[in-house]
């Protein structure tokens, strides 16, 4: 079982009503929309946040379940992170509303139960902000001997202490297996993709938008071409790639700690990444797509 452990929230969506512009409420959060599409592509997942006992918190259970993910979160009385999106040509920025939130203020005394736990999957907003960014390295770091992905998903708006935060991506790129960066992930890094993964991953996945994706290994790279498609949205599109990669290395038996997969296994995960994506991407919100839709 994959663990995804990671922010849950809102996304307050644009819609014209017809008493003018509005926003609907959708269930999202980067690793939440990791775990959703895990579980509609039929692998087995669970999920940690911390989640609200509010009409919202109930909206984003109730998804979990939907999708067959293992909840195995903790929930309080604090109120629901939300996310205003906004979309220029189908790209998403957000503006969020975090403080005191249920998912914001988790601690290390919210472990959750690592039973049956293979794998994890951690990164998004969710590692920017204390005190809940403590309590997710915290449990890398305890569970260094499983196979870890990371996506750091980074929004420089969202982070506080710049320093604090490029300190704490260094000692999860050191225990990470897969770290998945967008082109702007590597640009604010200042990096080149070689240095990332010297610091310690076995392999780096660059998602370039339209023109694809690319994992570097140090055998050498695989690129898988991206899928033409009517673009709606590019809200929960990285997520679903991830989910996809994972679920892709995971049914090959190719999700393993300290190694490489092989060059063939990773083009394959890859693969299903690209066409999940294509098919979120292709409708409204984080709406990641059901294994019998590949």
């Amino acid at each position: 079982m994959i663990l995804c452990a990671g922010e849950a929230l809102i996304d307050m969506l644009p819609r014209e009503t017809a008493d003018g512009p509005g926003f609907y409420p959708a269930t999202g959060g980067a690793v939440f929309n990791t775990a959703i599409a895990l579980g509609r592509l039929g692998a087995p997942v669970a999920f940690h946040s911390g989640l609200s006992s509010d009409l919202f918190g109930q909206q984003l259970t109730a998804a979990l379940s939907a999708a067959d993910v293992v909840d195995r979160t903790a929930v309080s009385d604090r109120p629901t992170t939300l996310a205003f999106v906004t979309l220029t040509d189908g790209h998403a920025e957000y503006a969020f509303y975090d403080e005191g939130t249920a998912g914001r203020m988790l601690t290390d005394g919210d472990a959750p139960d690592m039973t049956g736990v293979e794998a994890l999957f951690l990164g998004g907003i969710s590692l920017a902000v204390e005190p809940c960014a403590a309590a997710y390295e915290a449990l890398a770091l305890a569970h260094a001997g499983l196979p870890i992905m990371l996506d750091p998903n980074i929004r420089p708006g969202f982070i506080r202490d710049e320093t604090r935060f490029r300190a704490r991506l260094a000692r999860l790129f050191a225990v990470a297996d897969i770290v998945k960066l967008s082109d702007e992930d590597l640009a604010w890094l200042g990096q080149t993709e070689a240095e990332v993964l010297a610091a310690g991953p076995r392999v780096i996945c660059l998602t370039e938008g339209a023109r694809g994706v690319r994992a570097l290994t140090a055998a050498g790279e695989v690129r898988v071409p991206a899928r033409s498609v009517e673009v709606v949205d590019t809200v929960g599109a990285g997520d679903t790639f991830n989910a996809g990669l994972l679920a892709g290395l995971q049914g090959a038996g190719a999700l393993r700690a300290g190694t490489a997969p092989t060059e063939g296994d990773l083009r394959d995960a890859l693969a299903l990444g690209v066409a999940a994506a294509a098919i979120t991407v292709s409708r409204a919100g984080a709406n990641p797509p059901w294994a019998h839709e590949l």
